[in-house]
């Protein structure tokens, strides 16, 4: 038998799921991306369950919903997906979303009526993260809780509306710290070369050694590398001026020959030989900075470190803005080269 308009429709997913069946609502034309679309209404365990459910929503049927509501609440991981599902947004707006999930991975199999504000409120104040980072977490639990509510997958209030930020600054502001990985600490990783447990330092080495983004790095296959004129080839970048040719310092050969020999598509795996994702590099490279008691770095202090080394080795600057792959110098300058004390002094005696 047909089944009515506009009451939505019933599709079984594949693979071995706890909830295979999903009920989907009617499509609907979106103003913003001007595609039509449908939106997920749930999860079931069986045919029966979602037909009930599908009765029960499109007849607004409240009772015959609350006997139906005894299905498990979702895990705060299954709302995520729910949620951002119906989403359409730009790239680096998906990268915030990632980035924020991953950092609620506490979270990930917790079923989401279950979650109270004490237990968000431990998170928030044992995170290390800068406030504008935690504030960014908040909003995006607070989505992600106002979605959860509309769709009647957890009874309880927005919680994460209802958090406080720490006055306390506990992650380390950009503006407040060294950006450069100094002589120092470089050192240090050159002498802990393939003795971390990751295997790691050599990727951050030729970070420093090299100025690449990081995405730029994660995406270099080996076909990439030019053994005879000591090049790197960068193919994929996120501007025109970063696509280029970058020479291999002679102290990074043998840790780039070493990785193309290893019989693998891109150049930078992890240990078992996966292609490295941006958010386990991340991870693993703040583990690393605090096993070796390096200062606090982000991955892109090692650009500023590339950039900061060159200028001081005088290195003409059109050759810099290259290999940096910027357009204009006053953009490495400004933002990207740093001079501590000690080049001042340096530089008083030289008059």
């Amino acid at each position: 038998m047909k089944e009515a308009n506009k009451t939505g429709s019933i599709s079984k997913l594949k693979g071995n799921r706890r909830r295979p069946y999903v009920l989907y609502s009617p499509y609907f034309y979106d103003s913003v991306s001007q595609k039509y679309k449908r939106s997920t209404l749930g999860y079931f365990s069986t045919l029966e369950e979602a037909k009930m459910y599908k009765i029960a929503y499109f007849s607004n049927n409240i009772n015959l919903l609350k006997s139906n509501n005894n299905i498990d609440s979702l895990t705060f991981e299954e709302v995520y997906k729910l949620w951002l599902e119906n989403k359409d947004v730009k790239k680096s707006t998906m990268k915030n979303y990632i980035t924020n999930f991953n950092r609620s991975s506490i979270l990930h199999k917790m079923p989401i009526d279950t979650i109270n504000g004490l237990f968000l409120q431990n998170m928030i104040n044992k995170a290390d993260l800068t406030k504008g980072s935690l504030r960014n977490l908040k909003s995006f639990w607070a989505n992600i809780w106002d979605f959860a509510m509309l769709n009647d997958l957890c009874s309880k209030k927005n919680y994460p509306k209802l958090l406080k930020l720490p006055s306390i600054e506990r992650g380390n502001k950009t503006s407040l710290r060294e950006r450069i990985i100094s002589n120092k600490e470089l050192e240090i990783l050159w002498n802990n070369l393939y003795k971390d447990k990751r295997k790691i330092v050599d990727i951050v080495l030729i970070l420093c050694y090299t100025g690449l983004r990081i995405g730029e790095l994660l995406n270099i296959k080996v076909k990439d590398i030019d053994l005879k004129e000591k090049a790197i080839k960068i193919i994929n970048s996120k501007t025109v001026n970063g696509i280029r040719t970058i020479p291999i310092h002679d102290k990074l050969l043998p840790l780039i020959t070493n990785r193309m020999y290893k019989g693998n598509e891109y150049l930078f795996t992890t240990s078992d030989n996966k292609h490295y994702k941006y958010d386990s590099f991340d991870n693993h490279f703040r583990i690393l900075c605090k096993e070796l008691k390096l200062k606090y770095h982000t991955l892109h202090d090692t650009r500023h470190t590339f950039a900061t080394l060159l200028v001081n080795a005088e290195v003409n600057k059109e050759i810099i803005i290259k290999m940096i792959g910027h357009k204009r110098y006053k953009t490495t300058l400004d933002i990207y080269v740093h001079k501590n004390y000690d080049d001042m002094k340096k530089a008083i005696n030289q008059i």
